[in-house]
């Protein structure tokens, strides 16, 4: 945590540079509002038995990266999807050491940033190249980074999004097991496969098969379930707001609820399996107290799901993690 906060500081002095008003405001609210995501993505690092610094700034830099991106995402475009695509092009870049980077900017308002988003992203390849094992991890970790460009059509226009979620589904079908359309959407929209193949590159023995498994167990299981949750906290704001909610797209809450006790029992399951499986499973659960934490979890039309999710989380520390990630909401 010490490295994280200094790694924050850091990225802060360096928004508070950016000359665009514009930019400079989003990128200071969202390092404000998202140091709780910095430091979530911070802690794949414990799936190593050593603390190992240059991961730990690694993951915070592109976590750094994913909430800019998706504030600016937020922000009126002329083609909204397309825009999307181009920005969160920065991801793929960012686990690309030595490969030509995109105009990440072409088809947004501005791109006068002072060189902030490129530092971010220079970072990540700085630190990816330090890894022992980050060539045995680069392809899987481009694939999954490649994905996060659905979140330019998430929030794109009303009308266009749901035909174009379905079109880029039907094009993750390979990997797409017995998810749905919005599920595989949903987990295209986490990062958490590329932070922990970020932090699998971190070791040493980490082969391009344990790679895959690492990659097969997060997407799209965990990181579905991720975002699935985050959408049931979130599920009576966006109906009020228009944005697009992943859980309302079940036919019912009976098969809802069904679906994410699934999800959390397979989450669990694949993270056991992994090398050192008893940290991810820990990181998982984490996960899953971190979204029931948030008081909206707990609102009369969702609590029966929250409390059937906690029931078929098979993890014994998960009430115990939810009671300490309601202290850490309050204190964060």
């Amino acid at each position: 945590m010490p490295t994280v906060r200094a790694e924050l500081r850091a990225w802060e002095r360096a928004a508070a540079a950016i000359p665009n008003p514009q930019l400079r405001a989003h990128a200071l609210a969202t390092l404000g509002s998202e140091r709780l995501s910095a430091a979530g993505a911070a802690l794949f690092a414990t799936t190593l038995p050593r603390h190992v610094p240059a991961l730990v700034r690694t993951l915070v830099a592109y976590q750094v990266i994913c909430d800019y991106l998706d504030t600016l995402c937020e922000q009126p475009s002329d083609d909204p999807v397309a825009n999307g695509a181009t920005l969160h092009r920065a991801l793929a870049d960012a686990v690309a050491p030595g490969a030509a980077t995109t105009d990440w900017y072409r088809l947004h308002a501005s791109g006068e940033d002072g060189g902030y988003l490129a530092a971010l992203v220079g970072a990540c390849r700085k630190g990816c190249e330090s890894l022992p094992s980050f060539p045995q991890v680069r392809a899987a970790a481009q694939r999954e980074a490649t994905r996060n460009q659905v979140q330019g059509i998430k929030d794109g226009p009303a009308d266009r999004r749901e035909t174009e979620l379905r079109r880029w589904a039907r094009a993750q079908s390979h990997d797409a097991g017995d998810a749905s359309w919005f599920e595989l959407a949903a987990a295209g929209s986490s990062p958490l496969a590329v932070l922990a193949l970020l932090a699998a590159a971190a070791d040493a023995s980490t082969s391009a098969s344990a790679a895959e498994q690492v990659r097969r167990c997060y997407f799209p299981a965990v990181e579905a379930l991720s975002t699935l949750l985050d959408s049931l906290a979130d599920r009576t704001r966006d109906e009020l707001t228009g944005e697009l909610s992943f859980v309302a797209q079940y036919p019912s809450t009976a098969v809802m609820t069904a679906r994410l006790q699934a999800l959390t029992l397979r989450a669990l399951v694949g993270a056991r399996r992994l090398p050192n499986g008893e940290r991810h499973v820990v990181l998982v659960a984490g996960m899953v107290a971190m979204h029931l934490s948030d008081p909206s979890a707990w609102q009369p039309s969702v609590r029966d799901t929250t409390r059937a999710v906690l029931g078929s989380s098979l993890a014994g520390m998960t009430p115990l993690l939810l009671t300490i990630m309601r202290g850490w909401r309050r204190i964060g």
